[in-house]
Order: C-alpha cells, then sequence, then structure tokens
C-alpha cells in the first residue's frame, strides 16, 4: 500500500448508535435534504414527510396530518394519479413532471422520483419531490427572449415570419385581406449622434409603445431591428384602410418625444403591401412592403406608398 492509499479507504460508519439515536440521526438526514419526501400509502394516505415537504407545501406538522389522501397534489395532476401509481407499483419506480398544492393555493410545478418500498405493512410509495418553479420561470424567460426584442419587448423577426405564415394561411383559407406595412424611421441616427444611445433607446422603445396602440389586438408589431419596424394587419376591411392606417401610423411615430430634458421629433417612410394569393408567400409580401418603403423615402410628397408593379420586380 503506498502513502496515499489510505484516502482511498471506505468511510467507516459508526454503527453503535442506539435505537433512539439512530432515529434521531435519520431524521435530522432526511431533514437536511433540499428536496421533500413523501412516504405514502398506495390509496395516498401520508405516512412520512420531512421538513423540506412542509416548506414545500407551507404547512405545519398538524396542516401535515389533516391533508387528505393526495392533498399535496394539485388538482391538475391528480387526475394521473391512478395510472402513475399503477406503474410505480407494477414497475417499482417512474420519474413524472406533477405539481403541488400550497396552504396558499399557488400551485408549483415540480419534478417527482417514485419507487416502491416493500414494507411488512405491505407496499408504500416514496416520493422525492423537486420544487422546479424557478427551472420553469428560466425556460419561460429564454423563450420569452427567443420571440421578443430585447429593448422594446415587441415580436421579433422570428415571431414575426411565424405569426405571418400564419397569418397567411388563415387568409387563404378563409379570403381575408391580408396587408403588411414596412416603417423605416426618418432622421433617427442625429438622435444617437446629438443625445447618445440611451435616448436612441428610449426613443425606439416610445415609437413601438405608439405603433402598439396605433393597430387592433389583433396585429402584430415587430421590430427587425435598428430602427426598422414591422406591422402585420390581418382581417382588412377593405382596401380603402391603407390610407387612414398609413396616416395614423405616420402621424403616431411623428409626434416629438420626450428624451432627457428636451425632446426630439423622428419622420418615418412606410410601405404597404397586400397579399395576393396568386403570387405572393411570406418573402415576397415582405420584400414588397421594403421596395414600397423605399420608394416613399425617395417621395418628398408621401410618406407612405402602397406597392405596385411599377416599383419593379421582386427579382429585381
Amino acid at each position: 500500500m503506498t502513502d496515499n492509499d489510505d484516502i482511498f479507504e471506505p468511510i467507516k460508519l459508526d454503527t453503535h448508535f442506539e435505537p433512539e439515536s439512530q432515529l434521531g440521526f435519520m431524521r435530522t438526514l432526511v431533514d437536511s435534504t433540499g428536496d421533500a419526501i413523501i412516504v405514502h400509502e398506495p390509496d395516498g394516505r401520508l405516512v412520512f414527510y420531512n421538513l423540506a415537504a412542509k416548506n414545500l407545501l407551507g404547512l405545519d406538522d398538524a396542516g401535515m396530518h389533516a391533508l387528505p389522501p393526495y392533498g399535496w397534489v394539485g388538482a391538475a395532476s391528480q387526475q394521473g394519479a391512478a395510472g402513475r401509481l399503477e406503474s410505480i407499483l407494477h414497475e417499482g419506480k417512474a420519474v413524472f413532471a406533477s405539481s403541488v398544492q400550497r396552504a396558499s393555493g399557488e400551485v408549483v410545478p415540480t419534478e417527482v422520483y417514485s419507487s416502491k418500498l416493500e414494507t411488512e405493512r405491505g407496499p408504500l410509495v416514496v416520493a422525492v419531490i423537486r420544487d422546479t418553479s424557478e427551472r420553469a420561470e428560466a425556460q419561460e424567460h429564454l423563450e420569452y427572449l427567443a420571440y421578443h426584442d430585447a429593448l422594446t419587448g415587441l415580436s421579433n423577426r422570428a415571431a414575426l415570419d411565424s405569426r405571418l405564415r400564419i397569418a397567411i394561411a388563415d387568409a387563404i383559407r378563409h379570403g381575408d385581406l391580408l396587408m403588411l406595412a414596412y416603417v423605416d424611421l426618418d432622421h433617427f441616427k442625429p438622435v444617437n449622434d446629438r443625445f447618445g444611445h440611451d435616448a436612441g433607446d428610449t426613443a425606439l422603445i416610445e415609437i413601438g409603445r405608439r405603433l402598439v396602440g396605433s393597430v387592433r389586438i389583433q396585429d402584430v408589431v415587430a421590430r427587425l431591428g435598428g430602427d426598422e419596424f414591422v406591422v402585420l394587419l390581418q382581417r382588412v376591411e377593405s382596401l380603402d384602410e391603407v390610407a387612414s392606417i398609413g396616416d395614423r401610423l405616420h402621424n403616431a411615430i411623428c409626434q416629438p418625444i420626450m428624451v432627457g430634458t428636451g425632446t426630439v421629433q423622428i419622420g418615418a417612410s412606410i410601405g404597404f403591401s397586400i397579399f395576393d394569393p396568386k403570387e405572393d408567400d411570406a418573402r415576397r409580401l415582405l420584400v414588397k412592403a421594403d421596395m414600397a418603403m423605399y420608394e416613399a423615402k425617395r417621395d418628398p410628397y408621401h410618406s407612405w406608398l402602397l406597392y405596385d408593379a411599377s416599383m419593379g420586380t421582386i427579382e429585381r
């Protein structure tokens, strides 16, 4: 044996505890774990629980003892309890997502590791319950970031692409009029140059808020990046609405914006495209609106324009 071999020797536990001391030691050991542990009869009657279980449920000992069978399980999760129990008793163990009902009424998402324990009194079920609410919140936050612009909270390009494809399918199915507005801000760069990027961010957030306030709840406002926005207008009544929508969006953007102790005024060029089921897909609809927006930017008399064939083809 080398000098370091002793560090690999197994640790020998003191086995000379008195029965009462052993019981106390085991209780302390079980209470020291961060996961809730509940032991119950197959019919759901509570047999044993640890400190973490009380903390998770927000109950004291009296409250734990007063729980009805499976009373710690959230109402939505109780519906599948019979099937999970059958699996545990047959297979010996199971891992599944569930929820618990706290004393406050709050439902907490959990992950449960259950196993069957054979005893003299018959089989018991040992459930190790882990609170996954923080994990669920983190996942929800990641999903939010994946489909929302970090600065304005508006839909981002990925979300717009998804919503646009759904809207196109609905327009084809129901014969609805679908329209896209491509918005590019004018005179925005001087705001950053003169007042700084924080002021520019403030202006972008405010413009996003105004665009949302200028359209209906079923419409989608997205920021593509920089100073470019797209508005997806679904189930438009008629082409006559283009003028009122264009003026409304432009006027909302052009109102003075407070930045710091002063105000700035930003303009916008807007291009509209109308979905044609015979030739358009999501990309063509977006490119048409983009081309109309550039024509509006070059036109000194119009703040918005509707795409027509005179502006060129998509291939060009």
